[in-house]
């Protein structure tokens, strides 16, 4: 898992539980919602210095235990309280009362098995009161709280841009599509209902070219460059030297 996919990933999971409010990144260009909002921002990524390298077909793999931080800041009105008739509606601060709510959902045995599926490893910190910090009166009140996110970030191949010789892989180092030009998943196993690649003059799949990063990282000159390993080595023959005296060694 890269960075992009585990921002997808937490974005989704947070979402399972504020059903209610509008889930999003914040840094971003957008509208700000007038409903209850989460606004998710992620830290930089702190990894091994030395990766667990293996190889699959040849193919180098390198494996980074990595973290990172999620910060998960909530804004609402708050709940109205009950009020005679003529008095102005009170609204009462339940910003640390609803996050809390969350960290319960993320010590969840849903929360344990998404991680499970997911490959990931959630550390939760204590719900921050941040209500005096806004400046908007859009808002009432404010909580925050930042999760300490553990993952696994891959990369293969002879550049690690996830291609060897020009064939897409997956970050396990598997093919995407197999000799036929099908669709593989990261198992090896062909995707169904998937058309297979347009073929070249001589029969062979067209593969995807590489897409460099919106930052202008990676080619595909590098991409085809290929590890160049050995399919079959031969053993040798266990051949008797004979010393000066004739006795054979």
């Amino acid at each position: 898992m890269n960075h992009g996919e585990l921002k997808n990933a937490l974005l989704v999971l947070v979402s399972t539980f504020f059903v209610g409010a509008t889930v999003s990144w914040g840094k971003v260009k957008a509208v700000s919602s007038k409903v209850p909002q989460i606004v998710l921002s992620m830290g930089g990524i702190n990894r091994h210095y030395q990766p667990i390298t293996q190889s699959v077909n040849g193919v180098p793999i390198n494996v980074y235990a990595s973290k990172t931080t999620l910060q998960v800041d909530l804004y609402t009105k708050g709940r109205q309280r009950a009020q005679e008739s003529g008095v102005t509606a009170a609204f009462e601060n339940t910003a640390v009362k609803d996050m809390a709510g969350f960290l319960n959902f993320l010590d969840s045995e849903y929360a344990d098995n998404w991680c499970g599926v997911n490959d990931v490893s959630i550390l939760v910190n204590q719900v921050q009161d941040l209500t005096e910090l806004i400046n908007d009166t859009s808002w009432d009140y404010r909580a925050m709280v930042e999760l300490e996110v553990g993952f696994t970030e891959t990369a293969a191949g002879f550049s690690m841009q996830n291609f060897e010789g020009g064939v897409p892989l997956h970050s396990n180092g598997i093919p995407k599509y197999d000799e036929e030009g099908f669709l593989l998943d990261e198992d090896g196993n062909r995707e169904p209902g998937v058309e297979p690649l347009p073929q070249d003059e001589d029969g062979n799949p067209i593969y995807p070219s590489i897409e460099p990063s919106p930052s202008g990282g990676g080619s595909q000159d590098l991409a085809d460059q290929s590890t160049g390993w050995f399919e079959k080595v031969a053993t040798p023959k266990n051949i008797k030297e004979e010393s000066n005296d004739g006795k054979q060694t």
